[in-house]
């Protein structure tokens, strides 16, 4: 099926998917770092301090995420997103309110979870139940909510903190989710919707979701050692370097609206390749794949690394934001092929809460890293090593693949 024929047959789906995508931005720390000098300030806080505040908030919201990731296996699609998308306006709405630092920490936590860890995984779950000729297009198209809330919501939020209070631009966050967003949901999805899963859904050898036998058989599973490292460097390094990035950009040469200006090109490859990508699994599969999901941010991060220049921005941005289009479609797209769709969410909520922990321990280390002398060159120098250690452990992965596909 052609990308425009599937999009005329499940635009409903589709629509509901790219909204999650687009407003999982709100918790997101690309967003939230533009709010990281207001927040200093208005708190007292240095930026270890922040960090591990941040890093503190977000490995809460990192053990929670299977808990609540698994009940989307259980419950109703409808009733589970609009529980989603509420704690996404309580979130904001919290934020606007904050008047004390354990505030700040609760919101904090509550904009982890429900933004970037539920509303992405609500989203990517549900196109992950697409038979295996249309996951890939569904997960690319699902997608594209990332790279247009990184696109179109830094400026608008630039523009808003110029005029507004940091806090009052946290509540007009909050009436737009609330007017906007979960009415949106309310119409797209109507009660009984449920994406048809292929019919290994009914297989015998699965496990129920959300049960200690399935979370068992994942952990025990040898193959996922070859995956995770490739799966955690790009969500690690992105959170701990764009959280940092636009204070410390004079390392580099870097200005603040120089970096502004490079998340251009760092959408439009995101988009790029996460449309691409989608065709390329549905043909190839996420399996054959995956050694190749580092290989455009390994390239991206030897520009700021070997070479000086304000171009040298445009290039890190773009590459990277390739890895994480084409990560954000062949992720699931791994997970569904390897475990099985019947329990797609438990699997994913499980894979998630260790991005997520790996989102937490960067800024704490991050953060500690620049207040103790390291500069941004170092940081973008420690990330290229561990990227390359990471794909050189994902090309063992095609043999182990060559085995059989465990059920969970």
């Amino acid at each position: 099926m052609t990308y425009l024929a599937f999009v005329r047959k499940e635009k409903r789906l589709l629509s509901f998917a790219v909204s999650f995508t687009f407003f999982s931005s709100f918790g997101q720390t690309f967003l939230i770092s533009l709010f990281v000098p207001y927040m200093l300030t208005a708190f007292n806080l240095s930026n270890a301090s922040f960090g591990s505040l941040y890093s503190a908030a977000t490995l809460t919201g990192a053990f929670a995420l299977p808990w609540l990731g698994q009940l989307i296996d259980r419950i109703p699609l409808r009733q589970y997103s609009l529980f989603v998308a509420l704690g996404l306006f309580a979130s904001a709405l919290l934020m606007a309110l904050s008047w004390h630092i354990s505030i700040l920490f609760a919101a904090l936590i509550m904009l982890r979870v429900t933004g970037q860890g539920l509303s992405s995984h609500t989203a990517q779950t549900t196109m992950a139940r697409f038979d295996d000729g249309n996951r890939g297009k569904a997960l690319s198209i699902s997608a594209l909510g990332f790279p247009l809330g990184e696109a179109v919501l830094p400026a608008c939020i630039a523009f808003l903190l110029a005029a507004m209070h940091w806090q009052s631009v946290w509540m007009l966050i909050a009436a737009v989710i609330g007017v906007f967003f979960i009415p949106l949901i309310w119409f797209l999805v109507k009660p009984g919707t449920q994406v048809e899963t292929p019919d290994e859904s009914a297989a015998a050898d699965l496990k129920p979701p959300g049960t200690a036998e399935s979370y068992r058989a994942i952990i025990t599973d040898s193959r996922i050692w070859f995956i995770i490292p490739a799966i955690l460097m790009p969500p690690f390094w992105v959170t701990g370097l764009f959280l940092y990035q636009v204070s410390v950009a004079e390392d580099l040469g870097w200005t603040a609206a120089l970096i502004a200006s490079a998340f251009i090109p760092f959408a439009v490859l995101r988009i790029l390749s996460g449309l691409i990508s989608g065709p390329l699994i549905d043909r190839f599969s996420a399996k054959s794949l995956f050694p190749s999901l580092l290989l455009p941010m390994l390239a991206g991060l030897t520009f700021p690394v070997f070479f000086s220049g304000n171009w040298t921005v445009f290039l890190y941005m773009a590459l990277v934001g390739a890895t994480l289009g084409y990560s954000g479609t062949l992720k699931s797209a791994l997970w569904a092929e390897m475990y099985g769709t019947r329990v797609i969410g438990t699997v994913q909520s499980l894979f998630a809460s260790l991005s997520v922990f790996s989102t937490a321990m960067s800024p704490f280390i991050a953060g500690w890293m620049l207040d103790n002398g390291y500069t941004l060159d170092n940081l973008f120098m420690i990330a290229l090593i561990t990227t390359m250690v990471s794909v050189l452990l994902s090309l063992r992965i095609l043999p182990v693949f060559n085995g059989r596909n465990r059920k969970v």
